[in-house]
């Protein structure tokens, strides 16, 4: 038996990796690095943008005029090579239903998760939260830019180190056990891998010990791993797996009983669907469940089926085009009462609430030059550029200045 030992930090090398050298790992750092490295790219009203175009290459050449909000967060997915845990789309309301039917939802953000508004579709990557106030990097008004809002604007945060990609999946039917050595109901001793019982440890006829998955009933969701073998006789009549009783309770909103070590409510088997996230190393069948009759749980199986095929819904052209907050449209009349207007949406200094956006008034848009100093170079260049125009009336070999 092998001996597990583990270094003390005080016993690990010192390390010599400076900030700037510490590798990208997480899948929030990851996505977080390929959208920061966007912002300031801009395009203007009725051009393609990078990110449409390029999600239009696998689906429809329409999408390249479409609104790309929520095609930039799937760009930098697809950058970050996170697409798995965060998606693929250009529809955002396709996307949120996908993080829910993931179970990777959350009321709460946190730094890489992708954020929804309430009151319309547009989406940003979380980057940071201050207090009440959340960060996003997101394409607003055709540019990708820091938008701070509310928290209370936002609808809620898909979680990408939530999603677990399967790798094989299926539907069976499933009943319960708990076998901690007691000969309390059935009990047959403790499970066959040597772990001791516990939640989340599950009994498969055929599937090899360690694998992992999650199985979903009536809308609930609970991860296990194969821990030991069965059920026997039921197998033979479809009942693949044995939840352990307390993941049984919670699928079906019962209580357990820890003394008689049964499930209240009279359900004993339930249809679930099940997903698989790892195929466990060692003897048994991967792929569909066998029954334990067939003796596979003993067989090595090296082939692991092919892995589903990672697809993604997309939406009809016009229904994106309803989606993501377009770019702010100043009017002549408006520009010439107030030339000041010019300079805001040409310096994008300051979002412009439109009715198809109407949240943009308490949003705030991050710069990293202040809005004083470019008001002020404007007012600069202006006199400078006076003062040339005055400077083109000469006396001789003078120039007459104010």
């Amino acid at each position: 038996m092998g001996i597990n030992v583990r270094l003390l930090a005080r016993d690990q090398p010192p390390s010599v990796t400076t900030p700037q050298e510490t590798p990208i790992s997480s899948i929030a750092d990851k996505l977080l690095d390929a959208a920061r490295q966007e912002i300031g790219y801009s395009v203007k009203n009725g051009q393609k943008s990078k990110y449409g175009a390029w999600y239009a290459q696998d689906t429809s050449a329409g999408f390249a005029d479409a609104p790309w909000c929520d095609s930039f967060v799937s760009w930098a997915a697809g950058a970050a090579g996170v697409t798995k845990s965060v998606g693929k789309f250009a529809h955002t309301p396709d996307h949120q239903a996908w993080f829910k039917a993931q179970h990777a939802w959350s009321a709460q953000p946190a730094p890489g998760s992708v954020a929804f508004l309430k009151e319309h579709a547009q989406v940003g990557i979380v980057e940071k939260i201050n207090g009440r106030d959340v960060t996003t990097i997101e394409s607003l008004h055709g540019q990708v830019q820091r938008v701070t809002r509310p928290a209370t604007e936002f609808s809620g945060y898909g979680v990408p180190k939530q999603v677990q990609t399967a790798i094989y999946h299926g539907s069976t039917t499933a009943s319960y056990f708990w076998d901690d050595g007691s000969g309390v109901n059935g009990d047959t001793g403790q499970p066959a891998s040597g772990k001791p019982m516990q939640k989340g440890l599950a009994a498969s006829p055929s599937w090899p010990m360690g694998t992992e998955g999650y199985v979903i009933h009536d809308g609930r969701k609970a991860n296990f791993f194969v821990g030991d073998r069965g059920p026997g006789v039921p197998s033979s009549s479809g009942v693949m797996l044995d939840l352990d009783g307390k993941t049984f309770a919670e699928l079906t909103g019962s209580q357990w009983n820890g003394s008689s070590l049964t499930v209240s409510g009279g359900q004993g088997h339930i249809k679930i669907d099940y997903v698989i996230t790892k195929w466990g190393e060692g003897p048994g069948k991967k792929g569909a469940p066998v029954p334990f009759s067939t003796g596979a749980y003993a067989m090595r199986d090296s082939a692991a089926p092919e892995a589903p095929a990672l697809t993604f819904p997309t939406a009809k052209v016009h229904e994106v085009e309803k989606v993501c907050a377009p770019a702010p449209v100043i009017s002549e009349a408006a520009s010439a009462k107030n030339p000041a207007n010019l300079t805001a949406k040409s310096a994008t200094t300051e979002a412009i609430a439109t009715p198809a956006f109407r949240n943009a008034a308490s949003e705030t848009i991050q710069h990293d030059i202040p809005i004083s100093g470019v008001i002020g170079g404007v007012i600069l260049f202006a006199a400078l550029a006076a003062g040339v125009r005055h400077c083109t009336r000469t006396r001789g070999r003078h120039c007459m200045r104010s």
